[in-house]
């Protein structure tokens, strides 16, 4: 007997697929519920802020700290108009997985925290931190309008246990 010869019935085929169905929802779902334990431990919707950056510039999930204040630069170029960027603050980012500064274009609402010239980055938010604040990247984005070179993104600062243990092994923020 091979696999070709057996039949099967369409109400058996029914009943397989609704449970094939529902054991891949309560996997994906389990999966969420862990992934978002640590997910939501160390992000808050409340700290989110909207960004745009150059498609070539985006790393979704990655972690970055924001190395300048304001910076006086708007990009100039094709059918990116100046008045798109009237409410967004140039700041320059550091990359932490690759150590690449790019330019991000953070809402000028975002609460992010104040750049600190002495340090170079704009520090941690608790009294008497001296390292920097760190944030990810989320990995939903949008384009900004018809134009592919920029896109809105998303960004949440990381738990202080998670940011700690990625800057122990970095030391490029460290004074001295």
């Amino acid at each position: 007997m091979n696999h070709e010869s057996l039949s099967i019935t369409d109400s058996e085929a029914s009943t397989r697929r609704t449970f094939m169905k529902q054991s891949a929802a309560a996997t994906a779902g389990l999966a969420l519920v862990g992934a978002g334990t640590n997910t939501v431990a160390a992000q808050s919707l409340d700290d989110a802020w909207k960004a745009l950056i150059f498609a070539n510039n985006f790393h979704p999930e990655a972690r970055f700290a924001i190395v300048s204040g304001v910076v006086e630069w708007t990009p100039t170029y094709g059918d990116i108009q100046d008045s798109w960027f009237s409410e967004y603050n140039t700041h320059h980012i550091r990359w932490l997985n690759s150590g690449e500064i790019v330019p991000l274009f953070i809402a000028e609402e975002a609460n992010i925290g104040e750049n600190n010239p002495d340090l170079g980055y704009i520090p941690e938010p608790e009294e008497g931190q001296d390292r920097p604040q760190v944030f990810e990247m989320n990995q939903e984005w949008t384009p900004l309008s018809d134009n592919q070179r920029l896109i809105t993104v998303n960004a949440n600062p990381i738990s202080d246990e998670v940011a700690e243990s990625i800057l122990e092994s970095d030391d490029w923020w460290q004074s001295g």
